[in-house]
């Protein structure tokens, strides 16, 4: 019996609601990546990645414009804004969670932990895998920063753990550096 044909664990009905939405996303989102992976083999992870950066400015769109919202004016708050729109509409059946937050010098920094991501699960990697993730995330982040005419000197965002690799959960580690100040 090959995988495709094998009886799902999460269709016996065993799983509870979350569970279930879990398990469906995560092997949805596996079959779209492997079907991608057929069709531009050289590509994938830009795809990804300019997906999520798409997603993340529509959201931004839909809250802040559509929404009214007030864009958040700090470091801590975009962060924590990344974190409810991560977990609001882009993975609403995942923990995630901010684990760091916290200023140095010229730097600030935050990570962000996904356990029992959707988008790693099921899905085999040498290498963090969350393209769409981090897209997203870098997204919000450019936006919110030139929005509030933060200047920075440097953003970025690394995927330091990923489940696809066997880790325990995804995270993200955002580095907010700014320009030296003038004597």
């Amino acid at each position: 019996m090959s995988n495709q044909d094998e009886v799902i664990e999460w269709w016996k009905g065993r799983l509870k609601e979350q569970e279930l939405m879990r398990a469906f996303f995560g092997k949805t989102w596996t079959k779209i990546g492997n079907r991608i992976g057929v069709m531009f083999p050289d590509r994938v992870r830009d795809l990804y990645y300019s997906a999520g950066r798409l997603a993340g400015l529509e959201a931004q769109r839909e809250y802040f414009k559509i929404g009214d919202q007030k864009p958040p004016g700090d470091f801590k708050g975009i962060v924590e804004f990344i974190r409810m729109a991560l977990e609001t509409l882009i993975v609403p059946f995942g923990d995630i969670k901010i684990a760091k937050l916290y200023k140095l010098w010229l730097d600030e920094e935050a990570i962000i932990e996904i356990r029992d991501n959707p988008y790693a699960a099921g899905y085999e990697s040498e290498d963090p895998s969350c393209y769409f993730l981090r897209g997203f995330i870098e997204s919000v982040l450019e936006y919110l920063t030139d929005y509030n005419r933060i200047e920075y000197e440097s953003l970025t965002v690394v995927e330091d753990s990923c489940m696809a690799t066997g880790d325990e959960l995804c995270s993200f580690h955002i580095k907010m550096s700014y320009p030296p100040r003038g004597e």
